[in-house]
């Protein structure tokens, strides 16, 4: 299984803003569909290239981005969903060999991450983030070099989260792996993470967004009463407000998140503003 199981056709800018060396460019790559269902893949890819430009901060930071697709066909459709995670056991002849069920996980979507990126410097090489938008009604996905999406409902909010981390440097800030009972996530190490939305310091006047923070928001904003589980208890806060509030990085304890709710805790979620100014960041270089 692999390249012998369809062929790449090649690239079309979907929204164009600018010459590609002067813009943020994002590419989104087909993987399990048949050469007859490519039709579709353009109104998915389509469909995600406008929502993401109607999700904050990127309305504001449009001028800055570019969109292409790539149409790559595969002999068969959809991805691999192994029974091990209870899944149906199809195994597809797909090009980039994406399955389900990564570290026994059915969500967890992944594909030959090298594959896609190969097509993606050939036909694309100015790209800043690569996604793979896989056909397959079972809901996935994941972060990494290559951002991997499937069609399930929600797909497109799936593929925005799946950006923070592939593009930004982003932690998921939901405190589970795979589940909020499980063992070994009760508590952090202790140590300082490398990614911008999470920390382990609770000291307000050296917290990574200390400057966010109001006077009067109490800090820590949230503390988990029982760390063999994740925290129940509702927002004390209005929405909206930066403080520290307990559990992320899949851990119920020590560690924090900006926000209660932030895209990376909630697919259905804005971006905090702590992520956002972290996007916000990074793009505005690339604005006419």
């Amino acid at each position: 299984m692999g390249t012998s199981d369809g062929q790449v056709l090649g690239p079309t800018k979907i929204v164009d803003a600018g010459p590609p060396e002067k813009r943020w460019n994002i590419v989104i790559v087909s993987e399990g569909y048949r050469s007859d269902e490519l039709t579709q893949f353009a109104v998915d890819a389509q469909q995600f290239a406008d929502a993401l430009l109607a999700a904050a901060p990127f309305d504001r930071l449009r001028p800055a981005i570019n969109i292409y697709r790539i149409d790559v066909t595969s002999k068969e459709s959809g991805a691999k969903d192994p029974k091990k995670c209870g899944g149906t056991g199809a195994k597809p002849r797909t090009y980039f060999d994406a399955s389900f069920c990564t570290n026994k996980i059915r969500r967890l979507l992944v594909a030959k991450n090298s594959r896609v990126l190969k097509v993606v410097d050939k036909h694309v090489p100015q790209w800043h983030v690569a996604f793979l938008s896989v056909n397959s009604p079972i809901s996935g996905g994941s972060g990494g070099s290559v951002a991997t999406f499937s069609k399930a409902p929600g797909s497109v909010e799936i593929a925005i989260h799946e950006m923070g981390h592939s593009a930004f440097g982003l932690a998921d800030e939901y405190e589970y792996y795979s589940n909020c009972a499980e063992s070994g996530h009760n508590k952090h190490s202790g140590s300082e993470p490398s990614q911008p939305n999470i920390t382990t310091n609770k000291n307000r006047a050296t917290t990574k967004w200390r400057s966010m923070i109001q006077a009067a928001t109490p800090v820590p904003t949230t503390k988990n009463a029982d760390c063999a589980h994740c925290d129940p208890q509702p927002s004390p806060v209005a929405v909206g407000t930066i403080g520290l509030f307990e559990g992320a990085d899949y851990y119920h304890c020590n560690v924090y998140r900006p926000e209660f709710d932030c895209r990376m805790r909630n697919l259905h979620k804005p971006f905090c503003g702590v992520c956002q100014q972290v996007i916000v960041k990074k793009l505005t270089p690339f604005l006419p």
